[in-house]
């Protein structure tokens, strides 16, 4: 993501546009019906600090991100815990420790690298064991549970803040009300066979909304980790919008650069395409179809829709998304720009792009 000021909007292409107001009234739409604490989780957006301030205006009491890199950018510029939620890699145990206030962690040999990395600098880190209830994803099994935490806890140079759930980003494995009290019972034995009871338990992701809103979190969970809610109002379970939240807290606009009358299907023999697929293309005639500067190094287009009814995203190349915009009532002309809701996956790309530049409108 590009956001410096110094170059001029007619050095990129896309543009996604932020709206803070409306990212910090879905998160407070969140801490004020979860009776515990609401983490931000800012890497759909790259790490974004503007965002990430939003969040906690909004009542998160910590922000967290997969990426030290993104911890870094947003410095001392929130007033609040940062997370760092993906286990590091070796060479990054110093960073973790100089540059995070609390990891997760799901490797023993992990946890005593850090140890030793904290115990370097005089301090304790904090980290927060993750456990795989499911997913198949990172994390310590459940039966695993209480031996994992009892090494940890003995280790100079950490302290064990608690332990983490994730569901439903690899497998799409959803939350019930019996797999996240199965997690809560698993952490409560531990605690009794430790003699010890850790601060937090921390239930899962936007996906966990739903049992938090029907009031079927078990009392012992005191954390979620919310990015996409937050961000687009929507459930990861389903793709729909969360009932009472705002959807346009983003928007990504690109301009068209071409508008012309085609036949929809290819002329000649055909083979894989730039990206190695081979598409299969319906024949519907000649179509009206426009070209944005745009395409699959700014955002996976299959998550994009047109805000502008009418539009349908029929593919696009490495730099080039194409638009049939046969039934648009209005005419497309060269230089118009036409804007596009983004699901999670679209996000998160466009925000790494080093193609696509941020603006913020507080407006809303």
């Amino acid at each position: 993501m590009i956001d410096d000021p110094s170059r001029d909007r007619q050095d990129y292409a896309p543009i996604l546009t932020i709206r803070p107001e409306i990212v910090e009234r879905n998160a407070r739409r969140i801490a004020d019906r979860f009776d515990g604490d609401l983490v931000g989780v800012t890497k759909g957006v790259g790490g974004d600090p503007r965002v990430a301030r939003a969040m906690v205006d909004g009542g998160a009491t910590a922000i967290a991100d997969s990426r030290l890199a993104n911890l870094r950018r947003l410095g001392d510029r929130v007033d609040c815990d940062r997370y760092l939620l993906r286990p590091p890699m070796r060479h990054e145990i110093d960073a973790v420790v100089r540059d995070a206030d609390v990891s997760f962690q799901s490797e023993p040999s992990v946890l005593r690298a850090i140890a030793a990395a904290a115990s370097r600098r005089g301090i304790d880190h904090r980290v927060v064991l993750a456990v795989d209830v499911g997913d198949r994803r990172e994390g310590v099994l459940l039966d695993d549970l209480a031996a994992t935490l009892s090494v940890a806890a003995e280790m100079d140079g950490i302290e064990v803040a608690g332990v983490a759930a994730h569901t439903g980003s690899l497998n799409g494995v959803v939350p019930t009300v019996e797999s996240v009290s199965r997690f809560v019972d698993c952490l409560e034995r531990a605690e009794e066979s430790i003699g010890r009871q850790f601060p937090i338990c921390s239930a899962g992701s936007s996906n966990t909304l739903g049992l938090c809103f029907d009031g079927d979190l078990p009392e012992r969970v005191t954390q979620l980790r919310i990015g996409e809610a937050i961000l687009l109002g929507t459930d990861p379970t389903t793709g729909e919008p969360l009932p009472g939240f705002e959807t346009d807290a983003v928007v990504l606009s690109a301009d068209v650069i071409e508008c012309k009358a085609k036949p929809s299907t290819p002329a000649g023999p055909t083979g894989r395409d730039a990206f190695g697929e081979s598409p299969t293309v319906e024949d519907r005639g000649v179509r009206d179809r426009a070209i944005v500067a745009m395409g699959r190094v700014d955002a996976p287009v299959d998550g994009l829709t047109a805000v502008r009814e009418s539009i349908d995203v029929l593919g696009a190349s490495s730099d080039h998304a194409v638009l049939d915009v046969t039934a648009v009532q209005e005419s497309i002309r060269p230089g118009d720009t036409l804007a596009f809701e983004l699901d999670y996956g679209a996000l998160a790309r466009s925000a790494a792009s080093p193609y696509v530049a941020t603006a913020y409108d507080s407006s809303h």
